[in-house]
C-alpha cells in the first residue's frame, strides 16, 4: 500500500512540479480556473510554468495527441512562436559582453556583414543599426506570407542575407514601429556571423546547454511537431478541430524569429536565468546584468491607444514601449516584460515581473484562433493577481464571456462580400510565373473551367473573382486552409494585377497587410541579379496606405497567428 502512494506521488510530481510557488489553495484554484477556462474556450492542450524566487511550479492541461489519448505534461515541447526573439536578442548581448566595445548595439549592420550587404536603398544601408533591426524600426516589408508559404530550403542563411537588398520599404526607416520577423532572421544571420557557428550550435551552446534546458529544440532543424515529445498542432476550421500539416511549421529561414519548441520545465529555467540577471542555477553569469538591463529598456514606443479613453477594463494592462525582443508594460501599475509568439496552432504568453521577482509562461496546442490567445492572456491575469496578493478580478465565469461583460467581442473577419465568382475573361493575360529575389516565384495557373489559381510553394488556392477584373480574393486549400476560414470567419487575400503589357499583366501583388509585388519576366535563381538596379520600395501613396488599412482590418485575425 505504501508503495502505491509512493509511485502516485511520484507520477504527480512529474506532471506538476514543485508547489512552493502558490499555497495548496492557491495552487488548487489555479489549476481549477485553468481547466474550467480551457473548457469554455476549446483549448486542446496547454503547459503552463510559474517561477517566483528561486521556486518553481510547472503543470500541463489537456491533451498533446487527442488521437492517442496523451496528456501535456510540464515536459511536453510546444513551438513558442516569437518568444524565440528574446533568445536572439540574448545571444547578441552575450557577444556584445565579449567583443570589449568592438560591437555595440548601435553597431551598423553592413559593418558586421561586410561590403556584399546591403539593404533596398544606400540610407539604411548606410545607417541601419543593430538597434533598428532588435526594435522593428526599419520600415521594411513585414511580408509574412512568404514565411508561411516557405522559402527555398536551399537557400542559405547566408544568401538570404545576401538577398536581403530585395526586401522593399514600407514606411520610412525609424519613423514608426513596424514589426518584421525577417528582421528577426537577419539577426539569426549575424548571430552565426559573430560566433562562427550556425544558429542552433550557437544556442545550444551559448543558452540551452549551460541553463539545462535539455529538451528544448528548433522546428524543422532538430525536431518536426510530428515527434512524440511534441504537443500536436490543432486548428479551429470551419469549426472543426484539426491535426495541421507538420510541414507548414518548418519556418527556414526563419528559425532566429520564432522556430524554438520547449516545455514548461525548461521554460521555467529561462525565467530564472532572465530574473536573477544573466546567472545560471550554477552561479555562472553569462551576461552582464548592465547589457541585460538593456535588453529590458524600451527603446521604441508603441501606439497606446488605451490612454486616449476611458479604461474598458476593472484594471488597467498598459503595452507602451519595445526594448530588444519585450514589450514593456504594465499590470495595475506593476512594471511587466512580456511577449507573445503565434505559429499557426501553437501560441503562447511569456511574463516577467522583475520587481516582483516572478514570471510567468503559457502555451497552447489550439485552436489557433482568437479564443486562444485569449485564454492565455486572461490565464496570466489570474495567476498574476494571486502573486501580487490582489483579489482576482476574472472568475470561472467572466473567464469564459471575456472580454464581456465590459467589452463586445469583435465580430468574426468576414472579408468575401466583393467576391462574384464569375467567369474570369482573358485567362492568358494573367497566367504565368511571377517572381521575387527574395522570396522566390509564384505561379498564376488556369483552374477548372473559366477560373484561375495561385500556387506559391506550399501554399496554394483559387483566385476568386470581383468586380473589378484586375483584383481577386485567394482562397488558400489544403494545409493552409485554415488561413481562409479560421474558426466562423473568412479571410481572404486582396491579389492585385496590374501593368498590361502585350496583353499580359506585368505585376502581381499580394496584400498581407501591405502590398508585395511579384513580377513577371524576373526569377529567383536568374543571374547576375546583384548587379541590377531593380531593388524597389515598394512605397504607396496615402491614398494607398489607406485602402491598405481597411485590408489589414479584415486579415487581423489571421495576422495574429505569428506576428506577435
Amino acid at each position: 500500500m505504501m508503495w502505491c502512494i509512493v509511485v502516485l506521488l511520484l507520477m504527480f510530481s512529474v506532471s506538476i512540479g514543485s508547489a512552493e510557488v502558490f499555497s495548496d489553495d492557491q495552487a488548487s484554484k489555479v489549476a481549477m480556473f485553468v481547466e474550467e477556462v480551457m473548457h469554455c474556450r476549446q483549448v486542446p492542450g496547454l503547459t503552463l510554468a510559474v517561477v517566483k524566487g528561486g521556486e518553481t511550479w510547472t503543470r500541463g492541461f489537456g491533451q498533446a495527441d487527442i488521437e492517442q489519448g496523451v496528456n501535456v505534461t510540464k515536459d511536453t515541447l510546444f513551438g513558442i512562436g516569437s518568444v524565440t526573439k528574446a533568445f536572439t536578442s540574448t545571444l547578441l548581448a552575450m557577444m556584445l559582453d565579449e567583443s570589449n566595445g568592438s560591437l555595440t548595439w548601435t553597431s551598423k549592420v553592413k559593418d558586421v556583414l561586410g561590403p556584399d550587404f546591403a539593404f533596398v536603398d544606400e540610407e539604411r544601408t548606410r545607417e541601419t543599426t543593430l538597434k533598428d533591426l532588435l526594435t522593428h524600426r526599419t520600415g521594411l516589408q513585414p511580408a509574412v506570407l512568404p514565411l508561411f508559404a516557405g522559402l527555398d530550403h536551399n537557400l542559405t542563411r547566408t544568401d538570404f542575407a545576401k538577398r536581403f537588398r530585395f526586401l522593399p520599404e514600407v514606411k520610412p526607416s525609424r519613423d514608426v514601429f513596424e514589426y518584421n520577423n525577417w528582421g528577426y532572421a537577419l539577426l539569426g544571420h549575424i548571430v552565426e556571423v559573430l560566433s562562427g557557428e550556425s544558429y542552433e550550435a550557437t544556442l545550444e551552446k551559448r543558452i540551452f546547454k549551460p541553463l539545462g534546458m535539455n529538451q528544448s529544440r528548433v522546428l524543422g532543424k532538430t525536431i518536426s511537431v510530428n515527434e512524440p515529445a511534441m504537443a500536436k498542432p490543432y486548428f479551429d476550421v470551419e469549426n472543426e478541430l484539426i491535426l495541421t500539416d507538420p510541414s507548414i511549421y518548418d519556418i527556414h529561414p526563419g528559425e532566429a524569429a520564432g522556430a524554438i519548441a520547449s516545455s514548461a520545465e525548461d521554460m521555467a529555467k529561462w525565467m530564472h536565468f532572465l530574473l536573477r540577471q544573466g546567472v545560471t542555477a550554477d552561479n555562472v553569469t553569462l551576461i552582464k546584468s548592465k547589457t541585460l538591463a538593456e535588453v529590458f529598456k524600451s527603446h521604441e514606443s508603441i501606439p497606446i491607444s488605451q490612454s486616449l479613453s476611458k479604461p474598458k477594463f476593472p484594471v488597467v494592462d498598459l503595452q507602451y514601449g519595445y526594448g530588444y525582443a519585450w514589450f514593456m508594460s504594465t499590470y495595475k501599475g506593476y512594471k511587466q516584460v512580456r511577449h507573445t509568439g503565434g505559429l499557426f496552432s501553437y501560441i503562447t504568453w511569456l511574463g516577467l515581473y522583475p520587481d516582483m521577482d516572478f514570471g510567468i509562461f503559457v502555451s497552447a496546442n489550439g485552436p489557433g484562433t482568437t479564443d486562444e490567445g485569449i485564454t492565455e492572456t486572461i490565464i496570466s491575469f489570474y495567476i498574476s493577481d494571486i502573486l501580487i496578493g490582489d483579489q482576482t478580478w476574472l472568475n470561472s465565469s467572466t473567464a469564459c464571456t471575456f472580454p464581456l461583460p465590459w467589452e463586445k467581442m469583435p465580430p468574426s473577419g468576414q472579408n468575401n462580400s466583393d467576391v462574384t465568382n464569375a467567369e474570369v475573361e482573358c485567362l492568358d493575360c494573367y497566367v504565368g510565373k511571377y517572381g521575387h529575389y527574395l522570396f522566390g516565384d509564384l505561379d498564376v495557373r488556369r483552374g477548372p473551367g473559366s477560373s484561375l489559381e495561385l500556387h506559391y510553394n506550399r501554399l496554394s488556392g483559387s483566385l476568386n473573382t470581383t468586380v473589378d477584373k484586375s483584383t481577386f480574393k485567394l482562397e488558400a486549400w489544403g494545409s493552409f486552409r485554415l488561413f481562409s476560414r479560421p474558426g466562423n470567419a473568412t479571410v481572404l487575400v486582396p491579389v492585385n494585377f496590374h501593368g498590361i503589357n502585350k496583353g499580359k499583366y506585368s505585376q502581381i501583388d499580394l496584400i498581407f497587410p501591405h502590398k508585395l509585388t511579384f513580377k513577371r519576366g524576373i526569377g529567383f535563381y536568374d543571374k547576375n541579379i546583384y548587379t541590377s538596379t531593380n531593388t524597389e520600395t515598394n512605397g504607396q501613396t496615402v491614398k494607398e496606405f489607406s485602402n491598405l488599412s481597411m485590408v489589414f482590418a479584415a486579415l487581423s485575425v489571421v495576422l495574429s497567428l505569428f506576428m506577435w
